[in-house]
């Protein structure tokens, strides 16, 4: 048996963790920058402004850009991310803060499309009285012929309605499911939803449709996978190439009501999301504040409309975007490291539906990243700089992702660590075999490699530490763990 190992202090309670903080230096350039600034603003945990910055650049450019990693292999650059925090966060005021340039550009294109819009609403006034007439001569067919004729008459009136101009969009608000098709194919197959409260996942499940959750839209959108929507009393909305971005944020019962909603794991929503718990500042926030700095307000104002004037091929897939030969090698071995961890008993074991998107997710930051730093971001590369320090957000993601699972109680690694934690408490256990482990928690983690992501837990907040192993009884070596002595008179959670 090894020496008897060092811990580093008492073990954090299960029911008071929450994951580290994401430091505001992590991110090099305009975008750690600026969600710093709001930050101080506006007092808040940096995590919210974070994922609100980048879903502003996100709605920028998506479509515009892809992240090639290797032949046959890219990102785009739309995200989904979840912010969980309690009332009073404050949370429609980073929003604002972040998007307005975004919102700034969408009244310029609605005023100059003003007149136009007049003239097409006249039109169609026109349009809409010519179909009533239309109609109402149908009873005075007397031939095919004449039917023919209307019908004809009919057609041409509806094609001339799709060619009324419509005014470009980057956000919406609110909007259902089954409304977000007719919107991204009214604006190139594009849009962003970024949302101060989790309304949205509440429509998702299906609350408000007889409780039958609809996720295709949204599903496929993440990736770009086409979609047809049949319609009853209209023609069929074809999309060959959809992209949304989705920036919410949400109280924390939103979490036990995705946890609830078995489809939103089972079918894939909760992989693709990026998800933030912050520590809240209330009581802790300062009352005398300062806004954010006029030049830095005006760079990040630049910086979205440059993206936002960048020009693309509404029929493309996006320009490529590839990695520099050191920066490269870094993400293969991040997603080898992450697929490591993906076996039984691996730090992400428990949530692969979220680890195994994980390094796609590392490419689309980078990519969010690459093209705030530089006026033409298809003529150089990804740099070493940027992966380093989004392969440093990601060590963070993970643990996020951790606790998201944990307060959803979708974690088994989680469940399994409390049940081992209750037997060692009331045995009073100072060391004990992972066999032994395994006997008193069989009844539902009954294999082996479940009950290692539960000691993998314990181990990981210092509840307990490995020895060498011993030789069990028919020659198998078993893993002993040494019980933290620090932690006597803590509690475990039921």
């Amino acid at each position: 048996m090894s020496d008897i190992p060092v811990f580093p202090g008492p073990p954090v309670p299960f029911e008071s963790h929450l994951p580290p903080a994401i430091h505001p230096n992590v991110l090099p350039g305009i975008i750690g920058e600026y969600a710093a600034a709001v930050t101080e603003s506006v007092q808040v945990p940096f995590e919210l402004p974070l994922i609100n910055a980048f879903g502003a650049v996100a709605a920028s450019v998506q479509r515009k850009f892809r992240v090639v990693a290797h032949d046959g292999y890219s990102e785009p650059l739309n995200l989904y991310a979840l912010a969980v925090l309690p009332p009073g966060e404050r949370k429609s005021a980073v929003k604002d803060a972040c998007r307005f340039p975004l919102v700034e550009w969408e009244l310029e294109q609605q005023t100059a499309l003003l007149s136009a819009h007049r003239v097409a609403i006249a039109e169609r006034q026109v349009r809409e009285e010519l179909h009533r007439a239309l109609l109402s001569s149908a009873r005075r067919c007397k031939t095919l012929e004449d039917r023919h004729e209307l019908v004809a008459q009919l057609v041409a009136l509806s094609e001339e309605e799709a060619k009324t101009p419509v005014a470009p969009r980057l956000l919406v608000d609110d909007a259902t499911p089954e409304a977000l098709p007719m919107v991204m194919a009214a604006q190139q197959q594009r849009i962003a939803l970024l949302e101060a409260e989790g309304g949205f996942f509440d429509i998702l499940s299906g609350r408000y449709s007889s409780g039958v959750p609809n996720l295709d839209v949204v599903l496929k959108a993440w990736n770009g996978e086409a979609i047809r929507i049949d319609r009853r009393h209209a023609d069929p909305i074809m999309l060959d190439n959809p992209t949304l971005t989705l920036i919410l944020t949400a109280q924390p019962d939103v979490l036990s009501g995705m946890a609830q909603t078995p489809s939103f794991r089972g079918r894939g929503l909760m992989g693709r999301l990026l998800f933030f718990i912050p520590q809240s500042r209330v009581g802790l926030r300062h009352v005398e504040t300062f806004p954010v700095p006029e030049s830095l307000r005006l760079r990040w104002r630049q910086t979205l409309r440059h993206l936002l004037a960048l020009p693309w091929d509404p029929l493309g897939s996006g320009q490529s975007l590839h990695l520099e030969h050191e920066s490269k090698s870094l993400w293969l071995d991040f997603a080898a490291h992450v697929e490591r961890n993906l076996a039984e008993g691996g730090r992400l074991s428990a949530m692969r539906d979220w680890g195994g998107k994980l390094p796609g997710q590392v490419l689309r930051l980078a990519g969010l990243c690459h093209v705030t730093q530089h006026a033409s971001p298809e003529t150089c590369p990804i740099n070493t700089l940027t992966m380093s320090a989004v392969l440093q957000l990601a060590d963070g993601l993970m643990e996020h992702a951790r606790a998201a699972y944990s307060l959803m109680g979708a974690d088994e690694g989680m469940e399994c660590a409390k049940a081992i934690l209750r037997w060692i408490e009331h045995e009073e256990l100072t060391s004990f075999t992972a066999r032994s482990a395994l006997e008193k928690v069989k009844g539902r983690w009954p294999r082996m490699d479940k009950v290692n992501a539960g000691l993998h837990v314990l181990v990981d907040w210092a509840y307990i530490a490995p020895l060498e192993p011993e030789t069990g009884k028919r020659g198998r070596p078993t893993r002993v763990y040494m019980v933290n002595p620090q932690w006597r008179g803590f509690k475990c959670t039921p």
